[in-house]
C-alpha cells in the first residue's frame, strides 16, 4: 500500500502497533483492533467494520479510551465508504439496462471494461459510486438522454438565465465592478426524531451560515433555532460562515427540531484585468505562503506540477497562466459527480483524483484548478457554498468555484463547472459558446451563497472526533460520544435548505 494514499488516522494506527505488539499478554481488546486495522489496509472494508463494533465493545470494558477513539473514528470511515460505493457489477449492469434499453450489451461490456467509472475494490469484489449515472452520462455521449441529473439536464435553461449576465455589454472601468445585486430569503430546516438520539449526552453542531464579503456584503433577519444552545458569538466573517450549538440530549423532549433563517444580498462580480498590469507577488507574505501551499485537497504533487509546467509553456504572466489552466479544465477535463465522502475517508485529495481520473464536479474541478495555479506559484483557493439559480426546485444547489489572486487585483474569480456547462448546450453557436466560457474567467454570477473561502477551513471549535465530511460546511455537521453512529450522516441527508430570490438591491 502506498503510504501517500493511507489516511492519516489509519497510518497514526499503524504507528502504534509495535506497543500494541508488546508482549504475547497484549489485552483482547488491542488484539481485536489489529485485526480490525489489517482488514482496512486490505481494502476489506465491510468485514473491517464489523471487527471495529467488536474492538470498541471489548475496548470499553477494558476502560481503553484511546483506542475506542480509534475504533469510533474507523467506523465513520467505513460508513462512508460503503455509503459511497454501494453497488455491485451487478447492480450497476440492472440499472444501465432499465435506463438503457437499446443500448448492444457489447458496448455497456466495454464502457465497463474501460474502467472511468468510479469504482473501489472492497473485500476483492469491486463496487461501484452510487452516482455512476451522472458519470456515464458525461463521458460518454450515447449516454446522454438530455435528461439526466446535475449539469446535463439543465444546461439549456441555464443558459437562458444566465446570457443577460454574459452579454451585457455595459463598458466596466479596470478592476473590480459589482453589479446587479439580488436579494434571497433562506431557509435551513433539520427534524430528527427523537429515538434516533441516546437520552443523555451532548450534540455538537456546526451550522453553515453566509459570509459578509464585498460581493456579499448584506445578510439580515439572521436567525437560529434553538438559540439557547448556542455556545459562541456567531461569526459571518473570516474564512468560514457558521454557528456552533451544544444541545444537553437530556433537556430534548420531542423531536429534535434545528432551523437557520436570513435574508441574503449578493452582486455579480466583473473584473477587468490588464496583464501588464497584474503587479508582483510579495513572496513571503502570509497569503501568498498559504494559498500557495499544498494542501490536503488542493495538493501539489509532482505530476501536478509537471503538469502545470506543461500547461504554462513557458509563460510567465499569472493572470495569462491562470487562464491557459482555466482552459485545460474546462476542454480537456470532463464533468462529473463526485465520490467525495469516500476520498476523504481514504485520504484521497480531490486535486489527485481529477488529475489522475480526467474528471470532476464543481469542487474538485476548482481544487485542481487551485492546485495548478499553486504549482506556479500564484496563490489560489477552492470558494463556495451554494449555487441560487432560480430553477431548482428549492432555488439552491451545492456549489464551488475557484479563485486566484493578482497583487494589484485581489482575488479573481474562475468557475471552471458553469463554464463547461457550454460543451453540453445543444445549438449554441461557437461565439455564444465562446462567448458563455469566457465570461467564467474573471466573472461570476449573483447566483451565489458564499459560505467558506477556501475547501479544509478548521471549524470552531476543533471537532475531537472524525467529522463524515471534513472539507466543506454546505450542511451541518454533528458529533455525539454518547451515540454509536456518527450523528454527522443524520444531519446531511435530512437538511432541507430552500432560497428563493425576492428581488433586487440597491446597487453599492
Amino acid at each position: 500500500m502506498n503510504p501517500s494514499r493511507v489516511h492519516p488516522l489509519i497510518l497514526a494506527a499503524m504507528l502504534l502497533l509495535p506497543s500494541l505488539l508488546v508482549s504475547d499478554g497484549a489485552q483482547r481488546g488491542e488484539v481485536l483492533f489489529r485485526n480490525a486495522l489489517k482488514l482496512e489496509q486490505g481494502a476489506d472494508y465491510l468485514n473491517a467494520a464489523e471487527a471495529y463494533a467488536g474492538a470498541r465493545a471489548q475496548l470499553e470494558k477494558e476502560g481503553r479510551a484511546d483506542l475506542v477513539g480509534r475504533c469510533r473514528d474507523a467506523a465513520t470511515r467505513l460508513e462512508v465508504i460503503r455509503m459511497t460505493y454501494s453497488l455491485t457489477e451487478e447492480q450497476v449492469l440492472a440499472t444501465i439496462k432499465e435506463k438503457y434499453p437499446d443500448l448492444p450489451k457489447a458496448r455497456v461490456d466495454a464502457v465497463l471494461k474501460e474502467g472511468r467509472l468510479p469504482q473501489l475494490l472492497i473485500g476483492g469484489k469491486t463496487y461501484y459510486f452510487d452516482g455512476f449515472l451522472n458519470t456515464l452520462a458525461h463521458l460518454y455521449p450515447d449516454f446522454n438522454s438530455g435528461q439526466e441529473p446535475g449539469a446535463l439536464g439543465k444546461a439549456t435553461k441555464l443558459f437562458e438565465v444566465m446570457s443577460p449576465y454574459i452579454y451585457d455589454r455595459a463598458p466596466w472601468p479596470p478592476g473590480r465592478t459589482l453589479a446587479h445585486p439580488l436579494r434571497y430569503e433562506a431557509r435551513g430546516e433539520l427534524t430528527l426524531p427523537r429515538k434516533a438520539f441516546p437520552a443523555k449526552g451532548t450534540l455538537k453542531v456546526w451550522l453553515p451560515l453566509p459570509l459578509t464579503t464585498a460581493a456579499q456584503p448584506s445578510v439580515e433577519n439572521l436567525s437560529i433555532q434553538p438559540e439557547r444552545y448556542l455556545k459562541y458569538p456567531i461569526r459571518l466573517d473570516g474564512d468560514i460562515g457558521l454557528a456552533y450549538m451544544e444541545i444537553p440530549l437530556e433537556e430534548v423532549a420531542g423531536d429534535l427540531e434545528i432551523g437557520v433563517r436570513f435574508i441574503l444580498t449578493h452582486h455579480a462580480e466583473r473584473h477587468a484585468v490588464d496583464p501588464a498590469e497584474v503587479g508582483e507577488y510579495d513572496r513571503e507574505s502570509p497569503l501568498y505562503r498559504r494559498y500557495t501551499a499544498s494542501g490536503p485537497n488542493v495538493a501539489v504533487t509532482p505530476a501536478i506540477r509537471a503538469t502545470a509546467e506543461r500547461i504554462a509553456q513557458g509563460e510567465t504572466n499569472p493572470f495569462l497562466i491562470a487562464k491557459k489552466f482555466y482552459h485545460h479544465v474546462v476542454y480537456d477535463l470532463d464533468y462529473s459527480f463526485m465520490p467525495h465522502g469516500a476520498l476523504a475517508a481514504l485520504g484521497i485529495p480531490e486535486s489527485v483524483y481529477v488529475h489522475e481520473h480526467g474528471y470532476g464536479d464543481c469542487g474538485a474541478q476548482s481544487m485542481y484548478f487551485a492546485a495548478l495555479c499553486r504549482a506556479a506559484g500564484i496563490p489560489a483557493r477552492a470558494s463556495g457554498g451554494m449555487q441560487l439559480f432560480p430553477i431548482a426546485e428549492n432555488g439552491c444547489n451545492d456549489h464551488f468555484w475557484a479563485q486566484f489572486y493578482l497583487p494589484n487585483y485581489g482575488w479573481i474569480p474562475a468557475d471552471t463547472s458553469a463554464g463547461q456547462l457550454a460543451r453540453y448546450m445543444p445549438g449554441l453557436t461557437e461565439v455564444q459558446r465562446k462567448d458563455f466560457i469566457g465570461f467564467f474567467f474573471g466573472n461570476m454570477d449573483p447566483f451565489r451563497y458564499l459560505i467558506q473561502v477556501d475547501v479544509d477551513i478548521p471549524l470552531v471549535p476543533a471537532p475531537d472526533e472524525l467529522l463524515v465530511f471534513p472539507m466543506v460546511l454546505q450542511s451541518p455537521t454533528a458529533l455525539c460520544r454518547e451515540m454509536d453512529q456518527n450523528p454527522g450522516i443524520l444531519f446531511m441527508e435530512n437538511w432541507k435548505m430552500t432560497i428563493k430570490q425576492i428581488g433586487e438591491a440597491k446597487p453599492q
